[in-house]
């Protein structure tokens, strides 16, 4: 097998066990890896638009709209109207603040215990590599 296919078999084989923990962790926050997703980007960029979170995300607005109900139901998110009455700006709430504190919490341990004995100069070669392929993959 080439370097690259192994690469890529490597990254599928990690990829669903992680997305099964990541889920797992989630469970208790009532969340799946998809709200998570929002929460966090919203968290690193602040305010955003559903389009702006769809886009980010690389899905349809629609999948975004029912993401972003669940979360005002679950009073993780606010929505605050623009000045074009079409337009919502999305942001965490307190408590969405607080959740997404707590799980990331959470994850730093779990991403820690996977890499463990891994160097930081490795992961960031990874790093730098996913970054790559994924430029690659989009352009």
């Amino acid at each position: 097998m080439k370097r690259q296919q192994q690469f890529f078999t490597e990254y599928i084989q990690l990829y669903r066990p992680l997305l099964n923990r990541v889920n797992t962790l989630l469970a208790p926050y009532n969340l799946f890896h998809s709200q998570w997703g929002v929460l966090k980007l919203l968290k690193m960029n602040g305010e955003m638009t559903s389009a702006e979170i769809a886009a980010h995300q690389q899905v349809e607005k629609p999948s975004i709209t029912n993401i972003m109900q669940r979360l005002m139901e679950m009073d993780l998110v606010v929505v605050r109207p623009g000045l074009d009455r079409r337009v919502k700006h999305i942001d965490l709430s307190e408590s969405g603040h607080h959740t997404v504190e707590t799980i990331m919490a959470e994850l730093e341990m779990l991403y820690c215990e996977m890499l463990d004995g891994v160097s930081d100069e490795d992961i960031e070669t990874a790093i730098r590599v996913m970054e790559s392929a994924r430029k690659n993959l989009i352009n």
